[in-house]
């Protein structure tokens, strides 16, 4: 990848550009909310290991890479977004529903909770925006 294909910086309007999945550095839940003044309320709704990729991000669209391990979980939230989850590899649970490779979830920033299968979980998160993080319901 060449200079030319980096991403915007924040603030920089964006241009085409080019990334690589296995290049881009991850971070653990634990790595981006670790000094947050509400950390342990976070890792108890989203867990500590989830592991993020920030492929692109911008006012009007985000799209992340996820991995989660086998049995890993997160509590009922929502992103104040329009949400795609697209799987990749293992599985998600969705209460009674299964997502594996191939198959995706649409969220209209509505709660949802999830939990990872026995092998673990790999997708692409799209969110029409940049995202918060609210436990409370969207009408509320």
């Amino acid at each position: 990848m060449s200079a030319g294909d980096a991403a915007p910086q924040q603030g920089e309007e964006p241009r085409p550009f080019i990334f690589d999945v296995a290049s881009t550095p991850g971070h653990t839940n634990a790595e981006l909310m670790g000094g947050l003044e509400n950390a342990e309320e976070l890792f108890e709704l989203l867990g500590r290991d989830l592991v993020t990729k920030v492929l692109v991000q911008t006012p009007k669209l985000s799209v992340y890479h996820e991995s989660a391990k086998p049995g890993e979980h997160v509590k009922p939230h929502r992103h104040g977004t329009y949400q795609v989850n697209y799987m990749l590899r293992g599985e998600l649970m969705f209460g009674n529903q299964r997502v594996t490779a191939g198959m995706g979830y649409f969220s209209p920033d509505a709660l949802y909770s999830w939990r990872a299968g026995d092998e673990g979980a790999e997708w692409i998160e799209i969110h029409s925006g940049v995202g918060g993080i609210y436990t409370d319901r969207p009408d509320s």
